[in-house]
């Protein structure tokens, strides 16, 4: 399975593609599409569903994981860009009949950490431990769009199953428990 997570933002959306086969995850691409930062809000929106479309017809995922909209009290604003944001990418694969999962970022850090109010370090940390990479991905909005596909690889039968699982009895990290 062909797994697309998306962080969106109307300044730099991240993108990561990851491969899972049942039992081992493979990264294919990670990037970001960026609109133009002078032009209005419509025009950044037709930047990102346009950007999105050309990644999906590139590297055509069977399955797109977005992350749920959260909004802060004190700027109702930003919530309602981010809004904009992730409609427009939803509207893109939409379009191309792909499914769209949504995630928590609390949904995301259990699946990755095992703690729901892990540290942005630590999940970048079970990227690239799950992903056996060198380095972190980066932007940061590169490294979240990854660890959403991979929580979503992570999930069966509607239970989330953990970063860390014992077997053989020793901790193992970023493995598929079946």
């Amino acid at each position: 399975m062909r797994i697309l997570g998306l962080d969106p933002s109307l300044h730099t959306t991240g993108y990561g593609v990851i491969e899972f086969n049942g039992t081992h995850l493979r990264l294919i691409e990670g990037g970001v599409i960026v609109p133009s930062r002078r032009a209005g809000l419509s025009q950044r929106l037709g930047d990102l569903q346009r950007g999105l479309d050309e990644v999906l017809a590139q590297l055509r995922p069977d399955v797109v994981v977005v992350e749920e909209i959260f909004s802060r009290t004190a700027y109702p604003r930003t919530a309602i860009l981010m809004a904009h944001a992730r409609g427009a990418l939803v509207c893109a694969a939409a379009v191309r009949d792909v499914p769209v999962f949504d995630y928590s970022a609390t949904a995301v850090k259990r699946a990755l950490v095992g703690n729901g109010l892990a540290s942005k370090e630590q999940v970048a940390s079970m990227v690239v431990q799950a992903l056996r990479l060198r380095k972190r991905p980066s932007p940061a909005d590169v490294t979240d769009a990854l660890a959403l596909a991979i929580a979503h690889a992570r999930r069966r039968n509607g239970r989330t199953i953990l970063a860390a699982t014992r077997r053989n009895g020793r901790i193992t990290h970023g493995e598929q428990a079946v």
